[in-house]
């Protein structure tokens, strides 16, 4: 017996009862594909499990993308609102301040009738036509100006009278070079004591440790009329080899530009 034959017959089977049918169904969706009509009935519900597969992949993926995609979006978001609200906050924060210090000042300095009895003098001579950062006033002795009394510009601190004579006197501004002055910087709720040096123009600098926090814009007090404006903060400079850092102010108001000054009766003991 040729047992060859036999074995090459029962490949033959084998080929015809696993191939024939792939063939088969292969044969029908490419039928389906290229004519809709016919046997696309047929094809259609041999085919419907892979196309259900594969459209259910295709909207696992989707979804997946729009996930990741949403969650980004989700998080740029999230980052932004964070920052306005920390903005709002600092915002909200200044808006406090400026109240509180505008209460302390109607209750300290007054407001309306006693702002209005303030003595107002014009500016005779001002930097630079003035030394040492000092300004000549058209008020004196006879109009109550004594030394020692504060000189404002609106709510800003410039100055103290230094000399008074019968119809004019002379003020000096706290910026006057070499000139040191106790201040307040404000910055986030805390006050930070520091002595401002005048450098002349209306500028100062002060040297403090390199870990207080501070940042441009702070504003500047002057104790004892915390409730006026000294100066801001313009700049602060300083490198990693150096413990301290030095802190640039500079007054809101232009003394070069002055027109006006009012006087306010110091608050602090003159001396005799």
């Amino acid at each position: 017996m040729d047992y060859r034959f036999i074995r090459n017959a029962r490949t033959r089977g084998r080929f015809a009862e696993w191939w024939l049918p792939a063939l088969l169904l292969g044969a029908l969706v490419l039928f389906h594909f290229s004519y809709p009509t016919g046997l696309g009935d047929i094809a259609s519900r041999v085919a419907s499990p892979f196309w259900k597969a594969e459209r259910l992949a295709e909207e696992t993926l989707v979804h997946l993308s729009l996930f990741f995609t949403s969650k980004q979006t989700l998080v740029r978001d999230l980052e932004s609102l964070d920052a306005e609200l920390t903005q709002a906050r600092s915002l909200l924060a200044d808006r406090e301040l400026l109240l509180e210090e505008n209460r302390l000042l109607r209750g300290q300095f007054g407001s309306g009738e006693d702002k209005k009895s303030r003595p107002k003098g014009a500016v005779l001579a001002a930097p630079p036509r003035s030394p040492y950062d000092t300004a000549v006033i058209d008020i004196g002795s006879r109009d109550g100006i004594e030394v020692g009394d504060a000189a404002l510009s609106g709510s800003v601190v410039l100055g103290v009278v230094s000399k008074t004579f019968s119809r004019t006197s002379l003020v000096e501004f706290f910026s006057t070079a070499g000139k040191e002055t106790p201040v307040l910087i404000l910055h986030d709720g805390a006050a930070v004591q520091a002595d401002a040096r005048g450098e002349g123009g209306g500028a100062f600098r002060a040297r403090l440790p390199r870990e207080v926090p501070l940042r441009v814009g702070d504003v500047v007090v002057m104790p004892p009329w915390n409730v006026l404006k000294f100066a801001t903060v313009s700049a602060i400079e300083g490198n990693a080899a150096d413990s301290f850092q030095t802190v640039r102010f500079k007054n809101p108001i232009p003394i070069q530009s002055l027109r006006f000054l009012e006087i306010q009766k110091s608050v602090v003991e003159k001396t005799p």
